[in-house]
C-alpha cells in the first residue's frame, strides 16, 4: 500500500509499505479521510521523535478486515478511530487525569513502523484495546471528511470544559484557525459570548460567520478593545490557540481579575513565553492547560459532529490525496489567507 512516510525532521515521503497484519481481537481500516493536524506537523517539521514513522490521527474510515475473534464490527461498517484510549483504572485516571495516563501514551493506530497514527496511509491496523473502546460508528449520510472532526472536537471540547466556560459569560478566542474556531463554536455552544481575535481578515469573517460576537485584529490595542466590550473588566475566560509569545500575553492580558486563561496551543517542548507572575497572582488569574482527548466527551463530541451542531465542513478549505501528503502538510503548516482546515483523501481505487 501506499503511505506518506516521516524520514527525518521535514522530510516526508510517500513509499511503498506493507499493508498492516491485523491480530485475533484487531481489525484493518481503509482510511477514507484524515486530517492533518498541528501535533503532526510538528513533529514532522520539528523532528520531535524518531524516524521512521506514519503519522495521522485525525481518521475516518471503513473496516476492510477483522480479527479471526473479532466479532462487534464487520467489514464494510463506517468508522471514526481515536488513537489514544486511557486504562481509567490508573491514578492518574482516578484523578480524571486521562493523557497522563502510561496506557492513554500507548498510540493504538498504525499503518507500520512505530504505532503513531497511521492516517496518512490507505490502510490501518487498529489495536485491540481501540477497537473496544476508542472506535465509534459514522451514521448513514455523515461524509468521511466530516466524521474526522471527532478526535479534534473532542480535543477542544475537554479544554471547553475544563476552562469551566458558562453561559452569560464573555469569552476571548485567541487565534482563529481551524482550531480556534472549533473553539470559538464550542463557547457559543456553552453559551458564552465570544469575542474571537486573528490576524487574518478572512479567518475573523469565519468567526462572524460561526457565531462569534465581535472579532479584533490581534494588534496592539486588542486588550483594549476588549476590555471596552466588557466594561473595562475583560474577558471572563480566554483560550489560546495561536502560538507566540504575543499571542500568550493578550490571553494573559484580556482575562479579568479573578478570570480564567487556557492554554491550548503550546505543545511541544521549547514552546517558551514570559509572564508577569505578580500582576497574575494579584489579579487571581487562573492558568489552565489542556492536552489531547478525553474519554469523559467522547461520545458527546461525535454527537455535536455528527448531528451537525458544531460546523466542521466549512472548515476544509484544502483537500489532497494521498499522493500529495507532503504538499498537504506544507500547506496545513503556513497561515495563510484561505488555509484552514487541511484534509487527505482516499484514493477510490485501493484495494487490497
Amino acid at each position: 500500500m501506499r503511505a506518506a512516510v516521516y524520514r527525518g525532521p521535514g522530510i516526508l515521503r510517500v513509499e511503498e509499505v506493507p499493508v498492516p497484519e491485523v491480530g485475533l481481537q484487531e481489525m484493518l481500516v481503509k482510511v477514507d479521510a484524515c486530517g492533518v493536524c498541528g501535533t503532526d506537523i510538528k513533529k514532522i517539521e520539528r523532528g520531535l521523535l524518531p524516524a521512521p514513522r506514519i503519522f495521522g490521527h485525525e481518521i475516518a474510515g471503513t473496516v476492510a478486515r477483522r480479527g479471526a475473534s473479532l466479532s462487534r464490527f464487520r467489514e464494510g461498517d463506517r468508522v471514526v478511530l481515536h488513537h489514544h484510549i486511557p486504562c481509567r483504572t490508573c491514578f492518574y485516571c482516578r484523578a480524571g487525569a486521562y493523557a497522563q495516563c502510561e496506557g492513554f501514551k500507548r498510540n493504538g493506530t498504525t499503518a507500520g513502523f512505530e504505532p503513531a497514527g497511521g492516517g496518512f496511509a490507505e490502510y490501518v491496523r487498529v489495536l485491540d484495546w481501540i477497537v473496544e473502546r476508542g472506535t465509534i460508528p459514522i451514521p448513514a449520510g455523515v461524509a468521511a471528511e466530516v466524521a474526522a472532526f471527532v478526535e479534534p472536537v473532542n480535543t477542544c471540547l475537554k479544554a471547553v470544559r475544563k476552562a469551566r466556560v458558562a453561559r452569560e459569560e464573555t469569552v476571548l478566542v485567541v487565534g482563529q484557525g481551524a482550531i480556534g474556531l472549533l473553539l470559538t463554536q464550542l463557547c457559543r455552544w456553552a453559551g458564552a459570548d465570544v469575542i474571537a481575535s486573528d490576524l487574518l481578515p478572512d479567518r475573523l469573517e469565519a468567526s462572524r460567520r460561526l457565531g462569534a460576537a465581535a472579532v479584533l485584529s490581534a494588534s496592539s490595542d486588542m486588550v483594549r478593545e476588549v476590555r471596552t466590550l466588557t466594561g473595562g473588566r475583560g474577558a471572563d475566560c480566554t483560550f489560546l490557540a495561536a502560538l507566540g509569545p504575543a499571542a500568550f500575553a493578550h490571553a494573559v492580558d484580556a482575562a479579568r481579575p479573578g478570570g480564567r486563561i487556557m492554554v491550548f496551543a503550546a505543545t511541544s517542548p521549547g514552546e517558551a513565553a514570559t509572564v508577569d507572575l505578580g500582576a497574575l497572582c494579584a489579579a487571581e488569574k487562573e492558568l489552565l492547560t489542556s492536552y489531547s482527548a478525553s474519554v469523559e466527551v467522547q461520545d458527546l463530541a461525535a454527537q455535536l459532529v455528527f448531528g451537525r451542531e458544531i460546523r466542521v465542513e466549512e472548515l476544509i478549505t484544502h483537500r489532497f490525496p494521498l499522493e500529495e501528503a507532503p504538499r498537504a502538510v506544507e500547506v496545513a503548516s503556513r497561515p495563510a489567507p484561505g488555509v484552514l482546515k487541511v484534509v487527505l483523501q482516499a484514493d477510490a481505487g485501493a484495494t487490497l
